[in-house]
């Protein structure tokens, strides 16, 4: 309703993370004493919610976040879409499958408030408003009671906002832009939120945002890779983004390093973005967030 994200007519700010299910040993699937120290861990730092970026997670930890109280963005497998003309047909096909048989499951876990039908699409061309359009009107056909949204990297360029409920961007100005200059990429970052409510009047989360930091590295002044960079970059995110009225939520991209395709920008085949490393523990950022959340 207007600026705001209501939780039982209430207003709600969302805290939280991005996760990936990823662990040493087990790859792709978290172990049940894995999954419950990641919401130990959620808790610890003072998080109330998280996005399943970017697919929909398993049963069991959706069942947690019920019990435990944890609000969830529930997300299809739709990542990075494109929309040439050619499949663009059997990519909607296979995106409906993904937004019924995701609502169809997560339907009635109480966890779940908000419906994401895509991280990421490239949306500049023409196909990609009439597309989502139909998978917004499906999820509102299977759940006329939650918000539907989609994640953009675009922000005022994404037009399928205007009939969203929410708009959800991920950003990295100081990392992928403007690296290492936090005195260029925080002023950017206010810029762009405040264009964002101007143009779309609703509620805006910050989907995703975060540095690498390679676990024990440190830098005084803080530099790219260092623990120091990372917290300092997630405080002054943060610091923006508490003066921004219209913002309902900021979800740090990630829990936990996770394994990805190796590249030149990917040490040891890492995303070392996370705030506790891959094992569960905590770096700075971690820290940072606990005094900044747990207040």
């Amino acid at each position: 309703k207007g600026h705001r994200l209501l939780l039982n007519g209430k207003p709600v700010f969302l805290k939280g993370f991005g996760r990936h299910e990823d662990y040493p040993g087990t790859g792709r699937y978290l172990p049940p004493s894995v999954l419950q120290k990641d919401y130990r861990n959620m808790a610890w730092v003072g998080a109330n919610s998280f996005r399943t970026t970017h697919y929909p997670y398993s049963e069991q930890d959706l069942d947690l976040a019920d019990r435990l109280g944890f609000l969830v963005i529930d997300e299809t497998p739709a990542v990075g879409l494109f929309f040439k003309k050619t499949g663009l047909q059997k990519r909607l096909k296979l995106c409906r499958q993904y937004v019924q048989g995701m609502i169809q499951r997560d339907k009635n876990h109480p966890s779940v408030i908000l419906w994401s039908l895509a991280n990421e699409p490239h949306s500049k061309r023409p196909g990609a408003v009439p597309f989502f359009k139909k998978l917004a009107e499906l999820a509102r056909s299977l759940d006329p009671t939650r918000p539907v949204t989609l994640v953009s990297y675009l922000g005022t360029g994404e037009k399928s906002f205007e009939f969203l409920d929410l708009v959800c961007v991920n950003r990295y100005f100081g990392w992928y832009s403007e690296p290492g200059d936090l005195g260029r990429a925080i002023p950017r970052l206010s810029r762009d939120l405040e264009a964002l409510w101007r143009k779309f009047k609703k509620p805006v989360l910050v989907t995703e945002f975060g540095a690498d930091a390679l676990p024990g590295s440190h830098s005084d002044p803080p530099a790219m890779f260092s623990e120091e960079y990372q917290a300092e970059m997630i405080e002054k995110y943060l610091e923006v983004i508490r003066k921004k009225p219209f913002v309902a939520g900021a979800h740090v991209w990630n829990l936990s390093d996770f394994r990805t395709a190796q590249a030149t920008h990917r040490p040891n085949g890492m995303n070392y973005k996370g705030v506790f490393t891959r094992d569960r523990k905590p770096k700075l950022a971690a820290h940072r967030l606990r005094k900044l959340w747990k207040k």
